[in-house]
């Protein structure tokens, strides 16, 4: 079944089957395995129902039972979570081990278990599985600092050692430690590594591991090879971890075992770090090549850790030399430099793929040396080449294109760069020079350009990389001088019903509509496009509220980009600024407050900006953080982060489009409003918001839309806007519909009701006629009724015209009246302009004046280009030229006028469709479900 279908039938309702859930419960049943997933408790609920009712009456006609359930109820049916604890045995301690054989022969039965179901799943057209947060929620922590291991050191120094027979069942074990030894081959499936591990009375347990960041599925999605490649060199048998504070538990299968929900900052890979640390283990070569596998896989995260591993081996070997030889300071062996440059420029090349351009240029700045420079182009050609362009590129990405034209002209980058190789690259690289530094200073993006490029990307295809893809990417543009980011004032948060604490983006002067405010980079982001032939789906859930059982669900995108936020945590820590990035972020800062407050004395005798979110001079230095990349790092609040706090931030998080799914910490500043003054696109993974309404005035507030424009029903955008934690809306467009309830959303529902009917498929053309009739008496009444609102109803309207054009081209197989349908269809026609000022709330004499350009973006103008297109014949040549001139306005504005349309009439026409069209292919709000596909 094809997804779109499959999709489109789930968003409406879902029948199940029991015969087929019986079928799906028998193929899992040879697939249950000893993990600690909880088991499909509806499959055997139904299989029970299906055995007991086996037997059927001989007057009765056997047939398949089915029931409907609707959509918002259908995880809580699927996913019955049994409040029965599974064994009251917590706090009793393990004193009597089961013995070695036993375990390793369960391990063993569920290694075969596991390939049989992979085998199976790979014979199945889609495949189901299912996925508790709740753990997840309580006990995943994400690490800040900069040395995670040398941080697992000194808690492990001050912890307490134990064994597994002095383990408490159901219990996790605070301030201890338990060093064990791997003992059989890990497992992995796809969502936790389990291994059978023992202690030094050889007493043994199986461990799982979740969230580990070697396998865990981020921007890249890893390979089940690639990942048993990694288990291997992680995990090999006889090597020893160690866990911090251990959790032992009894799992949903019935078994005993350990499990670690947070191994980036709970599991102590102490043989790892040794062998990667020690050059007679695992040299400096074997250590580059694990590096470059990691990197062909696209894996940063893995490519930067051996490629640092490298360095330090470098860097020790070095010292032990002076150290023997008793000195200080000596000669730099040219082998080890020319390990050091490899070394070096493919770790440059991973933090730029990652876009930690700061970190890549501290890689590159040996280059900024001349007597370090001569000992790199003494290297082979490839090699300096590389490093040299990738040390220019760190300069790009950082703004700085003066540096670079400086040293693309001086003498001994010169060297390097103009040979056979390299010459087309700098070629590229002067050439990009100049786009990206109009981009940064003048706001000048080919945005046409851009759109189509995201279009014609496959979902497959992987844009080239040439050591850094420059030609794909878009320098970051910040009109600060136009805005500032502060904090509510009280009368603010009153007026707006914001949270207390909340920020805001605030015009610092009036601005014209079409100015370009920002062009972020995100912090982190995923392609939420399938990648390849996707057939199996995870249901992730978590239940929020145990009195009811009340059940929430999130798809596999949501997890990948919280894996990858945690990523560019693990890159960035060692950086500048990484967590000052998102700390302002909602409920993040919301979080550090509460830590503050409850941690106040330690508070103050650490001189940290957490101190300052509340204080006026945390305005001027968040300022600052946008402006100034290379500011002093500053020490993070706290060293580890819960989980279930980034995931709260990912569910006030709008910014997605039909590709991309990113944070974007500057962008979440701006505020919802469902009438909003400004406009958000997102162009591959570039986030651009602009001005797109006439009055805005110094000290206005800066507003965007969270969910789909131009929704007419209050308790449509209040369903919309509760996924983004607003529980009311408070701008102009609300208030006046809440004013006007019930009789307001009665009559949409008619509307509603009404449209669904006349968009029946088989439907005779009088009935649809009729309908369309009904359907404009209501429109018609609901204009005149509500005409003191702050826009029309474009999205009836839209229903409205389009729903009349298909009836024009529809065959007319009954006798109904065609000069009744076709003076109906004129009488639309000739009035259309003058309904689309009226739902646009523009005045036709007053064109190209208008009051709110917003109002007129969506699919409405595609309906105005539509209509200038096919009837300007029943246009005066007067009001032909004003709508003109309003549309090459509107295009500008549309384009933060990057693009200026001429006079020419057709055009203007073409460039607007092209834009809409490309518009409508990348971003979803201007999507709605009830306009007309």
């Amino acid at each position: 079944m094809p997804k779109s279908k499959s999709k489109s039938k789930l968003n409406k309702s879902m029948i199940t089957s029991i015969t087929a859930v019986i079928e799906l419960s028998e193929e899992l049943e040879s697939s249950k395995c000893n993990c600690s997933t909880e088991k499909l408790q509806v499959l055997q609920q139904l299989n029970s129902q299906s055995s007991s009712s086996s037997v059927i009456p001989s007057k009765l006609k056997p047939r398949k039972s089915s029931r409907k359930l609707c959509y918002s109820n259908i995880l809580s049916e699927l996913f019955i979570i049994n409040n029965n604890k599974i064994n009251e045995q917590k706090g009793e301690i393990y004193s009597t081990p089961i013995a070695k054989s036993i375990i390793l022969e369960k391990h063993e039965t569920f290694a075969n278990q596991i390939l049989k179901t992979f085998d199976k799943i790979d014979d199945l057209p889609y495949c189901f599985t299912k996925n508790n947060l709740q753990t997840q929620m309580k006990y995943r922590m994400i690490s800040l600092i900069a040395d995670p291991f040398s941080d697992q050191m000194d808690r492990m120094e001050t912890s307490v050692q134990l064994k597994i027979n002095l383990l408490r069942i159901n219990h996790i074990h605070l301030n201890s430690r338990l060093p064990v030894k791997i003992i059989s081959t890990p497992i992995w499936t796809r969502y936790a590594v389990h291994v059978v591990v023992q202690d030094e009375n050889t007493h043994c347990l199986r461990l799982s591991i979740y969230n580990w960041s070697y396998i865990m599925n981020t921007r890249q999605i890893k390979s089940y090879n690639y990942i048993q490649e990694c288990l291997t060199r992680l995990l090999p048998i006889n090597s020893c971890i160690v866990i911090l504070d251990p959790w032992f538990k009894m799992c949903h299968d019935g078994e005993i075992g350990l499990r670690c929900e947070s191994p980036n900052t709970h599991l102590l890979m102490i043989d790892f770090e040794t062998r990667c640390s020690t050059s007679n283990r695992i040299n400096v070569d074997q250590l580059r090549q694990w590096g470059n596998t990691c990197y062909q896989a696209d894996d940063n995260l893995g490519a930067i850790q051996f490629y640092t591993y490298g360095l330090r081996q470098i860097d020790e070997q070095q010292e032990k030399e002076l150290t023997s030889k008793g000195k200080s300071i000596g000669p730099k062996t040219d082998e080890c430099e020319q390990h050091r440059i490899r070394l070096l420029s493919n770790r440059c090349a991973c933090y730029l793929r990652e876009r930690h351009a700061a970190l890549a240029l501290a890689d590159t700045s040996i280059l900024l040396s001349i007597n370090e420079l001569s000992h790199v182009l003494e290297s082979p050609k490839t090699t300096a080449g590389k490093l040299l362009f990738r040390c220019l590129s760190a300069h790009l990405h950082l703004g700085l294109f003066d540096k670079v034209e400086s040293l693309i002209k001086s003498h001994k980058f010169n060297i390097g760069l103009r040979n056979g190789e390299n010459l087309a690259a700098i070629t590229i690289l002067e050439r990009e020079l100049i786009r990206l530094r109009d981009e940064n200073i003048k706001g000048r993006y080919d945005l046409q350009g851009m759109l189509y490029e995201q279009i014609s990307i496959h979902k497959n295809d992987k844009p080239p990389l040439m050591f850094i893809d420059l030609s794909h990417y878009h320098a970051e543009c910040n009109r600060n001088d136009l805005f500032e980011v502060r904090s509510c004032r009280p009368e603010e948060l009153t007026k707006n019903g914001y949270p207390k604490g909340s920020y805001g983006i605030y015009a610092l002067k009036n601005i014209e509509p079409g100015t370009l405010l920002i062009v972020e980079q995100p912090f982190a982001s995923i392609d939420n496009r399938v990648i390849g032939e996707q057939r199996c789906y995870s249901m992730n859930f978590w239940q929020t509220n145990e009195k009811n059982s009340t059940i929430e669900y999130c798809n596999d995108d949501i997890l990948r980009l919280l894996n990858e936020v945690e990523k560019q945590l693990l890159i960035g820590n060692n950086s500048w600024i990484t967590f000052d990035k998102i700390k302002l972020m909602q409920p993040i800062r919301q979080w550090l407050i509460e830590r503050k407050n409850d941690n106040e004395t330690e508070q103050e005798n650490n001189n940290d900006t957490s101190e300052l979110l509340d204080n006026d001079q945390m305005l001027v230095l968040s300022k600052k953080q946008w402006q100034q990349p290379f500011s002093k790092r500053l020490s993070p609040p706290t060293s580890h982060i819960p989980w279930r706090i980034l995931f709260e931030t990912q569910q006030q998080n709008p910014f997605r489009s039909k590709s991309t799914l990113g944070w974007y910490p500057l962008g979440s500043m701006f505020n919802h409003s469902c009438l909003p003054n400004c406009l958000w696109y997102l162009i591959g993974d570039n986030l651009f918001i602009y001005v797109c309404a006439s009055n805005i005035r110094q000290g206005d507030e800066l507003t965007i839309s969270y969910c789909p424009l131009w929704i007419s029903s209050l308790n449509q955008r209040t369903f919309q806007l509760r996924q983004f934690s607003i529980t009311s809306c408070r701008c102009l467009l609300c208030s006046y519909d809440r004013s006007n309830m019930p009789q307001y959303e009665i009559e949409l529902k008619k509307f509603s009701n009404l449209r669904a009917l006349s968009r029946q498929k088989n439907l005779s053309c009088s009935k649809r006629f009729n309908y369309i009739e009904k359907l404009n008496h209501i429109y018609e009444f609901i204009t005149k009724k509500f005409r003191q609102r702050s826009i029309g109803f474009i999205n009836e309207f839209i229903d409205l015209e389009s729903i009349s054009k298909y009836i024009q081209y529809e065959n007319n197989n009954d006798n109904i009246n065609e000069d009744k349908i076709q003076t109906f269809l004129n009488e639309q026609q000739l009035s259309f302009l003058q309904r689309l000022s009226r739902v646009c709330r523009l005045t036709i004499k007053d064109l190209p004046k208008i009051g709110n350009p917003i109002f007129l973006f969506g699919t409405q103008i595609e309906l105005l280009i539509h209509h200038l297109e096919h009837c300007h014949t029943h246009v005066h040549t007067c009001d032909l030229k004003q709508w003109n001139r309003l549309l090459e306005c509107l295009y500008e504005i549309f384009t933060f006028k990057c693009h200026v349309s001429t006079s020419n009439m057709q055009k203007t026409l073409n460039d607007h469709k092209q834009l809409f069209t490309n518009l409508l292919q990348t971003q979803i709000f201007l999507q709605d479900s009830s306009i007309l596909k």
